[in-house]
């Protein structure tokens, strides 16, 4: 067997300051080995398999050093140089973690043009979804340049910018991200099996992971590599039923207002539905061209003007459009007479489906005069046309599948362990929204797992809020985003955890929104209260504690020791407010210091207050003295 290092230890790599250092590799059984660093030298043997792990003196911030690695009895010797002791972070999450500076432009072109830091290393964890946990990984320790960093996460670089900067010291981060991954196989096999919530679906899983059934299916995967899980869309039946035409068709329909998913009206499964709404448009209008805009349709779509197809987007179960608007033409001869009957039909195969919108992309115009439009969000009426069952996997789960319990943990995890590390920055959730309930036991899991795996009790934990997506409102009673930013809270009840609030630096249009910069800076805000004890403010204000006066509400807020102030100076919005009756309305807010008092006429004996409830609270304006902003909350648990 050849001499070999663990992966991680490359010319370039950075090593924890202040930290005794594993190091590890393979060699000939049984041979004796010689190891060198920093002045330090250890003596080791070789087991059975060839493994050899020994653990160095701690050393303190600098460098470079040489690591080298010696077989006395055959002189067989591996040396690695430049390397640098510094500060070293995982980043880790799913695609808003993974997303590039080049993904970000051209919102970070300075930053990527002024991207030389020879003292910040990064180290990429390729994608792999194998079955059964794996020793290594491929990969390079790089040193930060405009070309190197094109391939970096956004948010890990401006994250070690910034650490590396405030502190003085060379930076690593290792980056192992893969969008659209659950936080379910970042964990362990154990932590998922210790777990009420996940036992059972870990076990069916490996009732059927390896039977000659499930390898058949894996013989035809798609072109990623995954085998694909979804239902087909088992045919256009409405328009048989004249469902596109012009005509009374709707007046059983059930009245919806969008933009809104179906799932937001009762209707929790994935399917097939209709919507339809008879506009009167104006004289002048007749006979021009206009132009249909819809917003988003989740996931596939036919749209329809007076029985006409005017476009359509996806086919089969391509998953790539769900947020993408909807802009057709409406040819001049459908436009004949004093109103126009549209209908959209939209197959979602996996998880919500609707017309998400925004509201303002909502509206129809003539192609030549696009200021003057007709809004189309509001009511409108919706049938189910077919309903395919709640579906919430998109691939079968098993070899080359993100989702799969565990496997990601044992594929981009497990052979980073146990590296040296200061501790992880993880940005993730949008894949769990529909998982809210149980996602603060499977993030609280996730930290106290990655703590026990490495060895670290004390390994620093730092996580993205959830900033706000899809159509602005605000208050969404059952917002699946505003419940997912709520179990990430819980998490902070865990020492040396901290978060990043990122509310306002969503996009309505995008989950994957590019101001990525000010999102590692707050991450890297974050790190230096808690982690490294700066004295700076670790994030935005938190409530701390509700007090019920007569008619007010009287919320104080931790973070805010430079007093609450609203980001535009005027009146605090989106708190609201319910009595026994459990009816919230718009409150108005008063501030004082680091209290708001918040309070409604209409509503008497106020028992709960809610603030910035909605997956995209957009009006929300609370922050401290320093302009973080505050995070959403809510008192009640209904």
């Amino acid at each position: 067997m050849t001499l070999r290092l663990a992966s991680l230890f490359q010319n370039h790599a950075i090593l924890q300051r202040d930290q005794p250092l594993p190091v590890w590799g393979w060699a000939e059984p049984g041979a004796l080995l010689r190891i060198s660093l920093g002045g330090h030298v250890a003596v080791t043997q070789a087991g059975a398999s060839g493994d050899f792990l020994v653990r160095m003196p701690a050393l303190p911030a600098g460098g470079p050093h040489t690591l080298s690695v010696t077989i006395p009895a055959t002189e067989e010797t591996l040396a690695v140089s430049d390397i640098l002791i510094g500060e070293v972070w995982l980043a880790s999450g799913q695609s808003n973690m993974e997303m590039t500076l080049e993904a970000c432009l051209p919102v970070c072109e300075t930053d990527l043009a002024t991207a030389d830091f020879p003292e910040i290393r990064f180290f990429n964890v390729p994608r792999r979804a194998h079955l059964g946990p794996e020793r290594t990984v491929e990969g390079e320790w790089r040193t930060l340049n405009p070309a190197v960093a094109r391939e970096c996460s956004a948010v890990g670089f401006s994250f070690a910018r910034r650490l590396h900067s405030a502190l003085g010291v060379p930076v690593g981060v290792i980056s192992s991200s893969w969008g659209g991954s659950n936080i379910k196989s970042w964990l362990s096999r154990s932590a998922l099996a210790h777990n009420p919530a996940t036992a059972q679906w870990l076990a069916d899983f490996e009732k059927v992971a390896w039977t000659e059934t499930r390898w058949e299916a894996m013989s035809n995967p798609d072109p990623d590599g995954r085998v694909c899980n979804l239902p087909k869309d088992p045919g256009n039946t409405g328009v048989e039923r004249g469902w596109h035409l012009p005509g009374e068709v709707d007046s059983d329909w059930q009245s919806i207002d969008l933009p809104a998913t179906w799932q937001s009206a009762g209707h929790p499964n994935t399917g097939v539905f209709w919507f339809r709404r008879v506009i009167e448009i104006p004289a002048s209008w007749r006979g021009r061209e206009l132009v249909l805009s819809l917003g988003a349709a989740d996931k596939q779509d036919i749209t329809y003007v007076n029985g006409i197809e005017v476009g359509r987007m996806g086919k089969d179960r391509e998953d790539a459009y769900w947020n993408v608007p909807r802009v057709y033409p409406v040819p001049g001869h459908l436009v004949e007479s004093p109103t126009l009957t549209i209908a959209v039909r939209v197959y979602s195969f996996v998880y919500d489906g609707g017309l998400s919108g925004p509201a303002a992309s909502m509206k129809i115009h003539p192609a030549d005069s696009p200021a003057d439009c007709l809004p189309l969000s509001g009511e409108w009426r919706c049938h189910r046309e077919h309903d395919l069952g709640l579906v919430l996997e998109t691939h079968l789960m098993g070899q080359g599948e993100r989702n799969t319990p565990h496997i990601l943990f044992d594929n981009m995890i497990q052979p980073l362990i146990p590296y040296a590390l200061r501790g992880a920055i993880w940005y993730q959730g949008e894949s769990n929204a529909s998982e809210h309930h149980t996602y603060a036991r499977l993030h609280r899991d996730l930290i106290l797992d990655w703590r026990r795996q490495w060895g670290l009790p004390g390994l620093a934990f730092h996580f993205v809020q959830l900033p706000g997506f899809k159509t602005p409102q605000d208050h969404e009673p059952e917002s699946t985003w505003a419940r997912l930013r709520e179990a990430q809270v819980a998490a902070l009840s865990l020492p040396g955890v901290g978060m990043a609030i990122t509310l306002e630096l969503g996009d309505a249009d995008d989950i994957h929104p590019k101001n990525k910069m000010p999102v590692g800076e707050r991450l890297a805000q974050s790190a230096l209260s808690i982690t490294y004890g700066t004295g700076a403010t670790a994030s935005g204000p938190m409530v701390d504690h509700v007090e019920i006066t007569g008619s007010r509400i009287l919320c104080s807020f931790r973070n805010a020791e430079s007093g609450l102030v609203t980001t535009d100076k005027t009146s605090p919005r989106t708190f609201y407010v319910a009595g026994s009756d459990r009816v919230f309305h718009l409150a108005e807010a008063v501030i004082e210091g680091n209290t708001a008092s918040v309070s409604c006429p209409a509503v008497s004996e106020p028992v709960a207050v809610r603030y910035a409830w909605a997956d995209n609270p957009a009006a929300a304006n609370l922050a401290s003295g320093e302009g973080l902003p505050a995070s959403p909350f809510r008192t009640d648990t209904w």
